[in-house]
Parts: structure tokens; sequence; C-alpha cells
């Protein structure tokens, strides 16, 4: 059969669009389409692809072994800060036993674990120094100022007040303390020869004495005593117990 110039053209309109309709499919199936029906094969993926790349299991394992081991780190770190600090903390607190099991025993100096002597001294003139030392093996404290009694007195020795010491003297075995005596003055009224000197170690309470009284001999055999007569509190050295 012989085709006419009408049948051709309508194969041709039909051939034309079957192409054209293969083509949409295709578009829709990998990828967009322009106007011309031409596929763009640079343009991005559809939406979602890229969200499922990311969830991939590979990256999410990454993430999780990440994840572990910082917490593994942290758990060894924070394990080891607190073994540490507990182990600070009882090697403190086991040293601070042993110091009070190994504290130093202390006592108040008396007559029975001291040596006293007493000497004119050269200067300032009418006074005599008083020199206390811990003979015992036993840490002392001279509290206060030593109670005097020369002779007979009815009373001690009048403290002087401005000699008190910002702390009580200390002494550690075979150290020594001070007190200075001013005996008499140009002043003092009713002098009298004193022989002999009781010395009283007062108690750590402010109220009288503890212990046996000390009996140190005088410098010579007899010194010039007052109403001027003053002691002056314990002190570290000679020279702040001659001061006043």
């Amino acid at each position: 059969m012989t085709a006419t110039p009408r049948s051709r053209r309508l194969r041709t309109l039909a051939a034309a669009l079957v192409t054209t309709a293969a083509l949409s499919l295709t578009a829709c199936q990998t990828g967009t389409a322009d106007a011309t029906g031409v596929v763009d094969s640079i343009q991005p993926p559809a939406p979602g692809t890229e969200s499922a790349e990311k969830q991939s299991p590979a990256t999410g394992t990454d993430s999780d072994t990440s994840g572990a081991s910082s917490d593994s780190g942290d758990s060894k770190d924070s394990g080891s800060s607190g073994n540490s600090v507990n182990s600070g903390s009882s090697g403190k607190e086991a040293t601070q036993v042993a110091d009070r099991k190994t504290a130093k025993k202390t006592t108040s100096c008396t007559a029975k674990g001291t040596k006293v002597t007493v000497t004119d001294a050269p200067r300032p003139i009418n006074h005599l120094l008083i020199k206390a030392t811990n003979t015992s093996d036993t840490t002392c404290h001279l509290y206060y100022a030593p109670y005097l009694r020369f002779d007979q007195a009815q009373s001690a020795v009048p403290f002087i007040e401005e000699s008190k010491p910002q702390a009580v003297v200390t002494l550690e075995p075979g150290e020594s303390g001070y007190a200075g005596v001013l005996t008499s003055t140009p002043d003092g009224s009713h002098p009298y020869d004193a022989t002999s000197l009781t010395l009283y170690y007062a108690a750590r309470s402010g109220q009288g004495s503890t212990g046996a009284p000390s009996h140190p001999a005088l410098p010579f055999d007899s010194v010039r005593i007052d109403s001027s007569n003053a002691v002056t509190y314990w002190q570290t050295s000679a020279a702040d117990a001659l001061m006043w």
C-alpha cells in the first residue's frame, strides 16, 4: 500500500510524541529536565538523599566509638582523679593522726625541772637578772612573771605590767627564760637589806603558783630593797628582761 503524504505526516507526528514521552520518563527517573526536555546531569540529588548518607551505619558507628572512647577516657580520668583525692585525703588524715599521737608533751615550768640563777646586772644599775633554765626532757611554759619574796616579806614583788610579752615564754629542754628585777631607786622608801630570795612559778590560770618554790642564791651577802622593788614578766632574752 502506497503511503500518502498525509499518512506520512501522521506517522512522523506519532513518532515525535513517542520520543517526547520517552524523554520525559527518563528525566523523572534520573534528573531534572529543562523546558526543552534535556536532562541536566549536574543538578543536586533529590531531597532526602544527603540526609540518608549522613545517617549511614559507618558514620553512626564512628560517632558511637568516639563517644565511647571519650566516655571511657573521662571515666578513667575521673576515677584516677578521685583516687588521687581520696589517697591525698587519707594520707592527710593519717598524718594528722600521727601528729596527734606524736605531739610533744608540755607542762608548766616548776622548780623540779628548772635551774634558777640570780646575777647582778651591771646596767642598768640596781637590777638583778633571773635566769631559769629547763633541765628536764619536757618542754615547759613560763607563765606571767615569777612570784618573788625577799626574806619574809608579806607580799610578792609587784609585776611591771609594761613588760608583758605578746606570747608565753616556752622553754625546750636546755633553753632559758629571763626576768629583770628592779631592787631600789633613789626615790624609794623603807629600804632594807635582803639576804634571801624565794621564787614561785605562776600557774597557767594566773591564780597563785604551781609546784614547789625555788630558793636561788643572791649574788652578794645582801641586796638593798625598797618600795620601788618590781619584777618583769618572763622574757626570751636577757636584753628584754633588763629594759625596765
